[in-house]
């Protein structure tokens, strides 16, 4: 007796019709905590693409405003907020967070950040 002698081998319809998998609602987008929830010169931990990173919010500019180390200094950057830019980087703020000392900005390069 071979191996695969006693087992029977079953036609491609054997009976049961193949049925397409269940359909998958929507993925939702998240863009975070919207722009109305957000306070003026407070902290948000999000990110800013894949990264993960704490921003100030600046309302009268509708930008995040963070400082970042980039060839060998550190810069102060701005960015909108993910609803309000259809492209390019733009910061998704998760939550209101209270900053360690390494992570505030200087009130002076809060405002003078473009």
């Amino acid at each position: 007796m071979g191996f695969l002698e006693g087992f029977k081998r079953r036609s491609p319809l054997s009976g049961r019709k193949r049925m397409p998998p269940p359909a998958r609602p929507a993925r939702r987008t998240h863009a975070g905590l919207h722009t109305e929830a957000l306070v003026h010169g407070d902290y948000y931990a999000g990110r800013l693409g894949v990264k993960a990173m704490v921003a100030r919010w600046h309302a009268k500019k509708r930008r995040f405003v963070f400082e970042e180390f980039a060839l060998g200094g550190n810069r102060v950057r701005s960015v909108p907020h993910a609803l309000d830019a259809a492209s390019g980087e733009r910061f998704i703020p998760l939550g209101k967070i209270e900053p360690k000392n390494e992570q505030r900005l200087s009130d002076y390069a809060f405002e003078t950040a473009g």
